[in-house]
């Protein structure tokens, strides 16, 4: 749903029907399209005291979505983007995109100088609107694809993420666990194991 005012209509409405028949049950709402930051921003909290509030954060979509095969075509040209990145680090990895225009967005991926100042920064964005509306929020979604992606660079970002999280007090959860963005990584024939670097990335390593 990618109108603001009608998804501020249906998610009340839902927030009513659900007090109909569960009037204790914790209801977690989040904004239009993509639940991104910004799309909190632009949200009113619901008139209801018993509310959690959820953003996704996968930002620079570059990095965490690069050999992905959904979302925008190029991204399943890009491969070993590092983070964070550097002029001489990007210099050969633009030209695996061959549309000048697409190379262009992949070029602002470096030249912004995405680091974990930054993503705090935007993180902290959405701690003011919950402490400005006196509500508390969770980050249900975070993660960066792991097939094409240098595994030390995934996990300093997912570090960097987490860390900015738990420095404003919000809750997070990691997308997603056996999956392509997953915490576990599986072998043809052998159980899934923990990614030891993930793990600690989280801070859940012992």
């Amino acid at each position: 749903m990618n109108d603001p005012y009608r998804w501020a209509g249906i998610q009340a409405r839902v927030a009513g029907a659900i007090r109909e028949v569960a009037p204790k049950n914790t209801i977690i709402a989040t904004g239009p399209n993509y639940s991104d930051i910004v799309d909190l921003l632009a949200m009113h909290p619901l008139s209801d005291g018993n509310v959690i509030y959820n953003f996704h954060f996968y930002d620079p979509h570059e990095f965490t979505h690069q050999g992905a095969g959904w979302g925008e075509a190029w991204w399943s040209y890009t491969h070993n983007i590092p983070y964070p990145a550097t002029e001489g680090s990007m210099q050969e990895l633009v030209k695996e995109v061959p549309d000048a225009a697409n190379r262009y967005d992949l070029e602002r991926y470096w030249l912004d100088h995405w680091d974990g100042r930054r993503i705090r920064l935007l993180i902290d964005e959405a701690a003011a609107w919950g402490h400005d509306n006196h509500v508390p929020l969770i980050c249900n979604e975070f993660g960066a694809y792991r097939e094409h992606t240098d595994p030390q660079s995934r996990n300093a970002w997912i570090h960097d993420v987490r860390t900015a999280l738990e420095a404003d007090g919000i809750g997070w959860a990691m997308w997603d666990y056996r999956g392509g963005f997953g915490v576990v990584f599986k072998e043809d024939g052998q159980a899934a194991k923990p990614d030891p670097a993930t793990v600690e990335a989280l801070g859940l390593g012992k």
